[in-house]
């Protein structure tokens, strides 16, 4: 998989460059392929700074494509949470990340991802879809 090209629009949020996606397999079986245009903007993996010493950089690769994918599904509101969640657990385990840390990111969107999910309007998941594709079990 090829990580995403971006540049900083601010302080943290990064504009997609170049169209990206990446094909997966859910734990429970179901293929998944996210697909995202170029323009669409995202501001990685919500981590507090104040964790970023034990978590890493919100924008660190290979981090990085797991949170495009995850903030583009949270914004465009394509499929269900639970399946945006377990997309980003998906892409963290395909770029290699170790299962200590995905599984304890894929749990903390679980338990606090909802006031994220619950905050895009009408305006940002057009733009989101607008923006790209899902497509589960093709």
């Amino acid at each position: 998989m090829l990580m995403p090209i971006y540049q900083p629009v601010d302080g943290s949020r990064h504009r997609l460059m170049v169209a990206w996606s990446v094909d997966g397999v859910l734990a429970d079986g179901r293929a998944f392929r996210v697909s995202i245009d170029p323009g669409f903007i995202f501001d990685g993996a919500s981590i507090p700074r104040f964790l970023w010493r034990v978590c890493g950089h919100p924008m660190e690769a290979p981090r990085v494509a797991a949170a495009l994918a995850h903030d583009w599904l949270y914004s465009a509101h394509v499929c269900d949470r639970a399946t945006a969640d377990a997309i980003y657990r998906a892409i963290c385990e395909m770029v290699g990340m170790g299962f200590i840390r995905r599984d304890t990111e894929y749990y903390a969107l679980r338990l606090c991802g909802s006031a994220a999910w619950r905050s895009h309007g009408v305006a940002d998941i057009t733009f989101a879809r607008s923006h790209g594709r899902l497509e589960l079990d093709f």
